[in-house]
């Protein structure tokens, strides 16, 4: 079965990783992925991620699944950032495994409620949303936000 998968094509973001790691100069500079590093190359964890995870752990109290849509606190707090009052848009929140996971989810929830849907997608944004919305079998169009030239929104 692996024998036949193809490769996908390289992430452009993540190549400039990889040639900063090959490049000899040593006053590079890293601006690849956007992820701290100090001056020798660590990424370090902030004393403020220490003490929140620190909070985390003393005021636990059950190792339980959460309920599907995640936590509902979170979700309400999530919710009142992006919207405003709670009740001022119809809004639901749910938990994912990061960002790309995010967007799978979307993916599968779109296609089940709204398979021909066509999918539109910031230019620029990361190579991957493309595919993750393609594969799920949408039409991919992209829209432009930002101006390069004028270094503005578009």
């Amino acid at each position: 079965m692996f024998e036949k998968l193809e490769m996908a094509p390289a992430d452009p973001i993540l190549g400039l990783t990889e040639a900063f790691n090959d490049d000899p100069n040593p006053a590079k500079v890293n601006l690849g992925v956007g992820v701290y590093k100090d001056e020798t190359g660590v990424t370090p964890v902030m004393n403020s991620v220490h003490r929140a995870e620190r909070m985390l752990l003393e005021t636990e109290t059950t190792k339980s699944y959460l309920p599907i849509g995640g936590d509902p606190a979170y979700g309400e707090v999530v919710r009142a950032f992006l919207f405003g009052k709670a009740d001022a848009y119809p809004a639901a929140t749910a938990h994912t495994p990061g960002g790309t996971g995010a967007l799978r989810v979307a993916a599968q929830f779109l296609k089940k409620f709204s398979p021909d849907a066509t999918v539109w997608v910031s230019d620029p944004t990361w190579p991957n949303h493309h595919g993750i919305f393609g594969d799920a079998g949408f039409t991919v169009e992209k829209y432009t936000y930002y101006n390069a030239k004028q270094r503005s929104l578009d």
